[in-house]
């Protein structure tokens, strides 16, 4: 979250053009606000820092819980106490970080091995460091081996060579090994597949099995016979080993796993088993020298069983920020200064989004910019007009979906969409649902940002109409929270709290409040006649076989999803091959497309790899329009949504926004690879006077990035996927561009050997 852009004036914004946190480097710019949250965090952290430099051997590990809602700056305290560690234990810390899947516990397991493969370097340099203990306890035996001994200790020799140059028993000393694992790790296979990691030939094998697969033939002639995600529980029993077997020695580890919540109600609607065994991977984690971060919403720990909460040790909660903090924030990004700001727009910024960080700095952000371009100060109308922009930005669509996905799916399909109770505006409501008799109902009212009076007032009008024509229960659906100051106004013309839109739960929520909705007012109308007493029961079974039809529609409609992704990424493949052959084909650099990248450091080309997959994910356009001429099925449906959608103004909006995206990275790279080739050739790495024209084009790209208004080409990805499926899209390339060029630039530096500063 720590990309900058340049107002036309040359001058950085001084604030992140993403404020969606990432878990950054050492060396990031990311700014963090000393909250409660956050002291508490930091002093948890430090009190186990000192427990493992006291006791290396024995520290115990913690368990923290940090909650928040959306926004609220759980990744980046998660972050910041990774950054915090490394910088109090001088850089002698290893982490990991794992956004928890919405699945199993298997999955879960899967992320982290595939994260500890990449880094497998950190499970060799433990099981090093037990086999290094090993072999110095047997050589200071000898008064003529004792300093090979303190130098196998002090990690300055290869405990492996030692006993290759000196002819020692190597097995006696494996087999030594093997049994000291087994007590740091209590597995008998693990064990023996951390022993093999010392000898040649088995590395490959060894770590296949140990990101889930089966174990191969020359393991399984080892003692090595189970597979590791055969079950829930072997999975969580393998994270614990490694916590155990990375947590072991004086260097600490942090593992944090973000957005739990998700995974845990997936697991909640599972068997014991597997909660049995999270709360046993709790335990073994609290037991070893690790510090696990669990990160998620409000209802993280409401969700665990009670046993399983008793597990964690600490609990953080995100807290809203204060005038105060946010106008300490201002002062530290601006150097000291608070124009464009004055001390009330800073305090209106803070009731309009709540305090919530990430709406804090996207709304300063684009206020600063906004000042900039206009020549004057930040006001509370420029505050009200940014905010509206920020909030109206494509949502809306995503929510009508999604409601009449959740009343379809919990059996009231008879809804009427944009039901009128009078002729006069005030008595619309946007989705009425008929229940009981004498046309009584349940409504679901609509609302952009609730910002100023004028815009509370026409919900309490609407409300109050739609209550003077009907007996109903009503529903205020929001795109942002509401300043605080205006709830009891509208609990009071509503009649309940609102509902406010969060893509990952709102469809939950949804159908929990409108079906309590729905049975209050089956309650205050009781059917009469010879049928009454059954009634209930038949409504009842209606609703499940709508509710079934509707998750049968949505299983065919995720089958399309998968072959659509699945053409997606054919094309992906085809398109890399061209531009292979015309690399190929002009091996000189001079031709076009993405293969002159490959005159770039390699680090910086993965990272437009990931910028362009980005691209492309948000624009299928052309992929559909390949499948519009094939002669199947296939085809036959796509020219049908070609024809339905192709002349809307928001598709051909998109399109102009996808291709001006797509070029931008594209000239981005080819500026880059102009300015390091005669760099990359020269030895002494750039001139100040090319440093800072490499700053120049970075700060270039984040101009007109910032620009682009990237929601839009979300219509896109609707045109072959549902919408939340697009929302998830844009909001995965923004992580990927958001920060694009600051990464693009520090890789430069890096690669050339140059002080980044």
């Amino acid at each position: 979250m720590d990309a900058f852009d340049r107002d036309p004036g040359g001058e950085v914004n001084p604030y992140p053009s993403s404020a969606v946190a990432q878990i950054a480097d050492a060396g990031s710019t990311v700014l963090t606000i000393p909250t409660a949250a956050v002291r508490r965090a930091t002093a948890v952290m430090d009190s186990y820092l000192a427990a493992v430099q006291a006791r290396p051997q024995a520290s115990p590990g913690r368990v923290l819980a940090v909650v928040g809602d959306y926004g609220t700056g759980k990744t980046h305290l998660a972050s910041y106490l990774i950054r915090h560690a490394t910088k109090q234990s001088a850089g002698s810390v290893q982490s990991l970080h794992l956004n928890a899947p919405p699945d199993t516990f298997v999955s879960l397991y899967r992320a982290f091995a595939d994260k500890l493969a990449d880094r497998r370097e950190l499970v060799h340099e433990r099981v090093r460091g037990l086999y290094a203990d090993i072999l110095a306890t047997e050589l200071r035996t000898s008064r003529a081996t004792a300093p090979l001994a303190d130098s196998l200790l002090a990690g300055s020799i290869d405990p492996v060579q030692v006993v290759d140059t000196f002819s020692l028993p190597e097995n006696q000393l494996l087999g030594r090994l093997r049994d000291r694992l087994r007590d740091v790790t209590d597995n008998t296979e693990f064990a023996q597949a951390l022993t093999l990691l010392l000898r040649g030939g088995f590395e490959d094998a060894v770590w296949e099995w140990f990101t889930g697969r089966p174990p191969s033939e020359v393991l399984r002639e080892r003692g090595i016979t189970g597979t590791i995600t055969g079950s829930e529980a072997t999975a969580l029993q393998a994270m614990g080993v490694f916590a155990l077997l990375l947590g072991h020695g004086s260097r600490p580890f942090v593992l944090v796993i973000d957005e739990l919540d998700q995974l845990l109600t997936a697991a909640g609607r599972r068997e014991d088993e597997a909660l049995d065994a999270f709360k046993e991977m709790l335990r073994v984690f609290a037991a070893s020298s690790t510090f696990l971060v669990l990160a998620g919403l409000p209802d993280l720990i409401t969700t665990m069983r009670r046993d399983v909460r008793d597990r964690i040790g600490e609990r953080v909660r995100m807290s809203p920020l204060t005038v105060r903090e946010v106008h300490d924030y201002v002062l530290a990004r601006q150097g000291g200064r608070l124009e464009p700001f004055t001390e009330q727009t800073v305090g209106y910024v803070v009731e309009l989004t709540n305090g919530v960080p990430r709406g804090v700095i996207s709304l300063c952000h684009r206020l600063w910019r906004r000042a900039r371009d206009q020549g004057g100060a930040v006001t509370h109308p420029m505050v009200r007009q940014v905010a509206r922009e920020i909030y109206d930005a494509g949502s809306a669509q995503n929510v009508r979906a999604e409601i009449r996905q959740v009343l379809v799916a919990v059996g009231y399909e008879t809804y009427v969409p944009e039901y009128f109770l009078d002729d006069t505006p005030g008595g619309r409501v946007d989705y009425w649902v008929p229940i009981g008799r004498d046309d009584a109902g349940c409504g679901i009212l609509l609302s952009g940002p609730l910002l100023e009076e004028s815009d509370v007032a026409t919900v309490e009008h609407r409300a109050r109409s739609v209550r003077a024509h009907r007996d109903c229960e009503l529903l205020l659906v929001v795109l942002e929270p509401p300043p605080e100051r205006f709830l009891p106004r509208i609990r009071d013309a509503v009649g309940r709290e609102p509902l406010h839109y969060s893509p990952r739960s709102f469809a939950d929520q949804l159908a929990v409040e409108f079906k309590a909705m729905a049975a209050r007012l089956e309650e205050r109308y009781p059917l009469e006649g010879p049928l009454a007493s059954v009634a209930p029961h038949l409504s009842r079974l209606d609703r499940r076989q709508s509710a079934t039809q509707h998750m049968l529609s949505l299983l065919t409609g995720s089958l399309e999803d998968l072959r659509a992704h699945n053409d997606q990424q054919l094309a992906a493949i085809h398109r890399e091959l061209r531009e292979v052959q015309r690399g190929v084909a002009a091996p000189s650099g001079d031709g076009t497309g993405r293969g002159e990248l490959t005159a770039l450091p390699v680090a910086v080309i993965e990272l437009f790899d990931r910028a362009f997959a980005a691209v492309d994910l948000l624009t299928p356009a052309g992929e559909l329009l390949r499948r519009a001429f094939q002669d199947d099925a296939g085809g036959r449906g796509a020219r049908q949504t070609v024809r339905a959608r192709i002349r809307a103004p928001e598709i051909q909006s998109a399109a102009g926004v996808a291709g001006l995206l797509d070029a931008l990275v594209d000239a981005f790279g080819r500026a880059l690879v102009e300015w390091y080739r005669p760099v990359g050739q020269r030895a002494g790495g750039p001139t100040p006077r090319e440093r800072e024209r490499l700053a120049n084009m970075c700060g270039i790209f984040d101009a007109v990035y910032e620009y682009l208004p990237l929601y839009q080409v979300r219509s896109l990805r609707e045109l072959v996927g549902p919408a939340g499926a697009a929302r998830q899209q844009q909001e995965e390339a923004e992580d990927v561009l958001g920060d694009f060029s600051a990464r693009v630039h520090r890789e430069l530096l890096t690669a050339l050997g140059t002080d980044q500063r």
